[in-house]
């Protein structure tokens, strides 16, 4: 066979890359269909206007967002399964820090006027790290690995992430503030009529959000101890239901060490109950997604420790769904009623003598009427702003500080979907 002379072109050999090219490319557009990108940016701002033990105080915390899917079915046949990773940055802080006393918390007091601003003093976290599992044609879901419990269970309703906190999944539960991620494994079977069964084991541990691991320290041997939830819930879209609901009943149960704040005494396990829902009431428009409507919305916290700072939670409100003519648009009014524990009170009493030489009455009814919107100014863009009046608030973050008065706190949550704006 005489050799071929050099550029002299070769069917089979040029076919074959060609080949090779359209199997790359077709290749890496299948995996791009089945790996989705995320990444927004998001930053808080609140102002307290003239409440707690130092009012007028501001302070700023920035989050950054950077998530992926991976659909292991389209990229490994691996029928059913999915990862999910997030990582959350935290930049642009101020007023934030460790102890709570001495940053924002402290300064505004109450848990109403402190909570907003999470302490988040590292650089960044580790948010989710998980395998996920369909199976029974997805009636089961399965999720193991590193997440945190508020990702799985329906823990906030108000349609504002500024405000909408409830005080005894913060304190009593055991369960870290999101974004932090720590061990744990979720189950959830749902059935055609729309309710599931649920339940979860996550680990706790504080230690590692105060040594500013970010995350990657995944020895559980520090742990404070574990967080059960279990729960039924019954859920529905516009998709679904033209008046769409949600309903959701929780237990928990926290092995973690509890201490009791009169006299140190050290005990271990604390349980509760957590309830939220959310109603669709009226409605206008044939569009799947109404152009108006009204919804209420509701919770109620329980815990059965009285170690524990609050002994419950209770909260109202109503939401109108297309305000000033904009479908996309809501705007809420909600009453949130928190009741201190009868030994967190005392406590308080007691540190507030020793460091004033005050003897003041704790009052351990505290109230909040809140009102915000949601205003999805661009596809991309949207602006919460709220304002919140607390009334007889606690000094939950500073106890040892003189009773404080009622009055404002203002925020404004900017989001900005950045990924969705690059066309990730």
């Amino acid at each position: 066979m005489n050799a071929q002379p050099s550029g002299t072109w070769v069917p089979g050999v040029r076919v074959t890359a060609l080949s090779i090219a359209l199997t790359a490319f077709a290749c890496a557009a299948h995996a791009q269909e089945a790996i989705k990108l995320d990444l927004q940016v998001w930053n808080l701002s609140v102002k307290n206007l003239d409440t707690g033990p130092d009012p007028y105080h501001y302070a700023n915390s920035g989050n950054v967002f950077a998530g992926v899917e991976g659909d292991l079915d389209a990229l490994a046949n691996i029928a059913g399964a999915s990862f999910s990773l997030q990582y959350v940055f935290f930049p642009f802080m101020r007023g934030e820090g460790q102890p709570a006393q001495d940053s924002w918390q402290g300064k505004a007091g109450s848990f109403f006027a402190g909570a907003p601003m999470h302490n988040d003093i590292d650089t960044g976290y580790l948010a989710r790290f998980t395998w996920n599992q369909r199976l029974l044609q997805d009636r089961l879901e399965l999720a193991v690995g590193r997440s945190n419990a508020r990702q799985h269970f329906y823990m906030a309703n108000c349609e504002n992430v500024i405000t909408c906190n409830d005080p005894v999944i913060d304190n009593s539960t055991g369960i870290l503030p999101y974004p932090y991620g720590s061990w744990g494994g979720y189950t959830r079977y749902r059935f055609d009529s729309g309710y599931y069964l649920h339940s979860g084991v996550f680990e706790s541990n504080p230690q590692h959000y105060f040594k500013r691991t970010k995350g990657f320290d995944w020895d559980p041997g520090d742990a404070s101890g574990i967080t059960w939830l279990a729960g039924v819930g019954a859920k529905a879209d516009f998709t679904q239901d033209p008046y769409a609901y949600h309903y959701e009943l929780n237990g928990f149960h926290n092995t973690g060490e509890q201490i009791d704040p009169m006299d140190g005494r050290l005990r271990r396990g604390s349980d509760g109950l957590l309830f939220k829902f959310r109603q669709t009431l009226a409605r206008e428009g044939e569009a799947a997604v109404p152009e108006r409507g009204w919804q209420v919305f509701g919770a109620w916290s329980w815990s059965a420790d009285d170690m524990q700072p609050f002994s419950h939670f209770a909260e109202v409100g109503v939401t109108r769904l297309g305000p000033f003519g904009r479908p996309q648009d809501t705007l809420n009014l909600k009453a949130s009623y928190l009741r201190l524990g009868a030994r967190q009170a005392a406590w308080q009493e007691h540190a507030r003598l020793l460091a004033t030489g005050r003897d003041e009455r704790t009052r351990r009814g505290v109230s909040r009427i809140e009102l915000n919107t949601h205003w999805q100014v661009t596809r991309n863009l949207a602006l919460e702003p709220s304002v919140q009046y607390i009334f007889n608030p606690d000094n939950f973050y500073n106890p040892s500080a003189p009773v404080s008065g009622d009055g404002a706190v203002i925020a404004l949550e900017v989001m900005y979907n950045l990924g969705s704006a690059l066309g990730l």
